[in-house]
């Protein structure tokens, strides 16, 4: 008996360990809804990495603080109407666009945004123009 129980403690955690570890799904749309209002700052980590298009396929990164990303993603967002336009790898990287506001083909710019998966928080945003 003292075999068997021994046998079965010893079979468990590889039992355990072997099994497919699920990632919970991330509410982007309900995040996104937030940072379109202006509530940016706290969906974000202590530095984000804030990339940003150039001409000619030229790319600009700098690390700001929450309330400095809070402003500039403020500033691209008054450009016209903002809306959600989708989500990836399980809703850790979304997309808000910014298009005109009388004509919804013309799309000014468009942000993404990259969630950690431990914390919960943005640490990078890219825009494109």
């Amino acid at each position: 008996m003292k075999n068997l129980l021994f046998a079965i403690l010893l079979a468990i955690p590889s039992l355990v360990s072997a099994q497919y570890v699920n990632i919970p799904r991330y509410d982007s749309e309900t995040t996104a809804n937030h940072i379109m209002m202006g509530h940016v700052k706290s969906f974000c980590s202590d530095t984000v990495e804030f990339v940003v298009e150039k001409k000619n396929n030229r790319w600009v990164t700098s690390y700001l603080s929450p309330d400095a990303v809070s402003k500039r993603v403020w500033k691209i967002l008054q450009k016209g109407k903002s809306r959600f336009t989708g989500s990836t790898t399980k809703g850790y990287t979304f997309y808000i666009a910014v298009e005109d506001i009388n004509d919804d083909l013309k799309l000014y710019e468009s942000l993404t945004f990259h969630i950690d998966q431990r914390t919960q928080k943005i640490y990078m945003i890219e825009v494109k123009l």
